[in-house]
């Protein structure tokens, strides 16, 4: 198969709601706004029903986002679950404005975003069945952490679940020396985005001048690579704010059952059981908390010291479901949820072992085939989900064989869940594995890519890079166009000198090899769209 012919050269518009620098004032820059895919409810709620609670109904669900920003967690969540009510609020008006012109152009009446600080909310706020927290609270004083955990106790429902991340202890505690250094550098500068741009040349410096072959120096050296992958807010708030004020996790339980909270699980399943990091060391792990089920902060801290972990994200519910959890995961209690396989790398067979591989180098092996044919039709139906009895019955119509087949399959997604190979969800999502004739995206990735947004929130609740093709014939993908009709879309950004096309370093020019281009990208493009969970089935 030949390369695609490179585009040599993009002009695109930017709007206010997608401005770079996001620079609210001299002072500060906002918190990025964008989706977080493991505080989706839907997610959150797999989780608690493994553990033998009935969560909420994620499609008639309350849902209540403190420090929601922009709305870039929510507004698509909104647009996902109609039947939902969602609210968020945030002490930036800026935000909000900016986040309320995005819900007023999905014509969206199922969200609310206000300007209003946490600490005034209040009782009479109502009732949420799923409260969500992220980035926010080792970012803010003591009393908005306290009025965190009151709300979360206050206006949670009985079966309601709320998340919260935090950066803890001891990851942080390396983490901090840098900031020290960051902040001390930067503590004359008033401007926020000159403040950070002088952090990176910092970090730079740093790490090119220290001992390459001592430990201090090997960290600046991880550290500043590190840092060159994020974003300029996540500098700002993490290593320049004035306020961040990790914890250990098990303070973070206590607190927590100090108002009535009951720590449930990590939002990420492969950081929740000690075993996935190994059995030799969950084994010591539970060796050093003693009696895990009446102690469980000890074995979520050691676990932490063991890991040297920086950042959690913790689900909570009422101290009244205590009684209900059943901290032995069962894995026939996934047979109720929706299961994908993201990343499918390959699948290999020797003799009689059959080796599933994803992306990030894990592994399940199984020595039947029909395991193996299952997990590898899961993931190359990705982006959709299947439930483990539609998978069976679409590889084995077999009855009396399928039987026989899904207590294998069950164990199987069940240790992929909890390593991270496959992720739960209480709701399938309506996705496209590829482009039909007249292919329809989601509404908001539609207005992101016409309002110029480099990047947009899929139906996982992801966020998705778009490329300059996909920017120009998004906006025509819903659902009454054709592919072929599309050819003219970005015939005109071509015309405009908006897109460009090379061959071997030079541009094309000749009509036809442009032509060709045009063609090849936008199959490209639409088949990207559709693994990026951006089209709809």
């Amino acid at each position: 198969m030949q390369p695609l012919p490179t585009i040599a050269h993009q002009t695109t518009t930017t709007t206010g709601v997608d401005h770079n620098p996001l620079v609210r004032s001299d002072a500060m820059l906002p918190q990025a706004s964008r989706p977080f895919p493991q505080c989706n409810p839907a997610r959150t709620a797999a989780i608690a029903t493994l553990f033998g609670l009935a969560p909420p109904n994620v499609a008639t669900a309350r849902v209540l986002e403190l420090g929601c920003a922009s709305g870039g967690n929510l507004i698509l969540l909104a647009a996902l679950f109609p039947g939902a009510t969602f609210t968020g609020v945030d002490l930036s008006g800026v935000q909000i404005a900016e986040g309320q012109a995005r819900v007023e152009a999905l014509g969206l009446g199922n969200i609310t975003l206000k300007h209003q600080s946490i600490a005034d909310i209040g009782a009479d706020r109502g009732q949420f069945d799923y409260i969500i927290c992220h980035g926010i609270y080792s970012s803010v004083p003591e009393p908005v952490r306290k009025a965190i955990f009151r709300v979360a106790r206050e206006n949670l429902t009985a079966n309601g679940i709320a998340y919260i991340s935090y950066n803890v202890f001891p990851g942080w505690r390396l983490r901090g020396a840098l900031r020290d250094a960051l902040q001390f550098h930067t503590e004359e500068i008033e401007n926020a985005a000159e403040k950070v741009q002088a952090a990176r040349v910092f970090l730079a410096q740093l790490a090119e001048a220290t001992d390459a072959t001592g430990t201090y120096g090997q960290l600046l050296r991880r550290e500043a690579q590190l840092l060159t992958t994020y974003d300029d807010q996540y500098i700002a708030h993490e290593f320049l704010a004035p306020i961040n004020d990790p914890c250990r996790v098990a303070d973070f339980i206590h607190d927590a059952r100090d108002a009535g909270l009951e720590f449930l699980a990590e939002a990420n399943l492969n950081g929740t059981l000690a075993e996935t990091i190994g059995a030799d060391a969950g084994t010591l792990l539970r060796d050093l908390s003693g009696n895990w089920l009446d102690r469980l902060e000890r074995l979520e801290q050691y676990t932490d010291f063991l890991t040297g972990r920086m950042f959690r994200q913790s689900l909570l519910v009422q101290k009244e479901q205590v009684p209900l959890l059943d901290r032995r995961l069962s894995p026939e209690r996934i047979d109720r949820l929706h299961i994908a396989f993201p990343h499918l790398q390959a699948v290999e067979t020797d003799g009689q072992s059959h080796t599933i591989r994803d992306v990030a180098g894990r592994t399940l092996v199984t020595s039947h085939a029909g395991v193996r044919d299952c997990l590898a039709a899961l993931g190359n139906q990705f982006p959709q989900t299947s439930t483990i009895a539609s998978l069976i019955a679409s590889v084995c119509p077999d009855g009396s064989v399928a039987m026989e087949l899904a207590p294998l399959v069950r164990n199987a997604l069940f240790k992929m869940a909890m390593i991270g190979m496959a992720d739960l969800s209480t709701v399938a999502f309506g996705i496209a594995t590829g482009p039909d004739e007249h292919p329809e995206a989601l509404r908001l990735a539609r207005l992101d890519a016409e309002a110029g947004r480099s990047w947009t929130t899929n139906a996982r609740h992801e966020t998705v890079s778009l490329n300059v093709v996909q920017r120009a014939i998004l906006p025509d993908l819903d659902g009454t166009r054709c592919q072929a009709s599309l050819v003219a879309t970005v015939e005109q950004h071509v015309a405009d000198g908006r897109i460009r096309f090379q061959k071997d370093g030079q541009p094309i020019e000749a009509a036809g090899e442009i032509d060709s281009a045009i063609r090849e990208h936008i199959t490209s493009a639409l088949a990207g769209l559709a693994k990026s969970g951006l089209l709809l089935a």
